[in-house]
């Protein structure tokens, strides 16, 4: 498992190789500034996989990626027993909405992505 200190300097690389402020990776994610600031100085312990997951988000970069960063395993994670279920582009999907949507809420989503295809397969 990467020391808190490794975990800090990769999202801090990341955030910064892309441009963003702590200020905007905080809006992305829904995160407060100061949690990611401690996280990327070291000064929090490596977070939870649902604080990962809205990290990930506000960083713009796959779920599994800063998970395995983290030093969790990529399955370790799962939070729904549906995501085998999903492709990876709707998985990406749900966790932009709520990465901790529940079983029906992906179900909805599941709905949604159905009903657009259809839509476009009408166009």
């Amino acid at each position: 498992m990467p020391t808190k200190e490794q975990f800090a300097t990769n999202i801090n690389e990341i955030r910064e190789s892309k441009g963003f402020t702590i200020r905007q990776v905080a809006t992305y994610s829904g995160l407060n500034p100061s949690t990611i600031s401690m996280l990327e100085n070291a000064k929090r312990n490596i977070p939870k996989v649902s604080t990962l997951e809205k990290l990930a988000n506000g960083l713009k970069e796959p779920v599994n990626k800063i998970i395995e960063l983290a030093g969790y395993k990529p399955e370790s994670h799962k939070s729904n027993e549906c995501e085998d279920t999903l492709t990876d582009a709707q998985k990406q999907v749900a966790y932009l909405i709520d990465p901790d949507a529940t079983q029906e809420e992906i179900d909805q989503i599941k709905q949604l992505v159905e009903i657009a295809k259809l839509s476009k397969k009408r166009l």
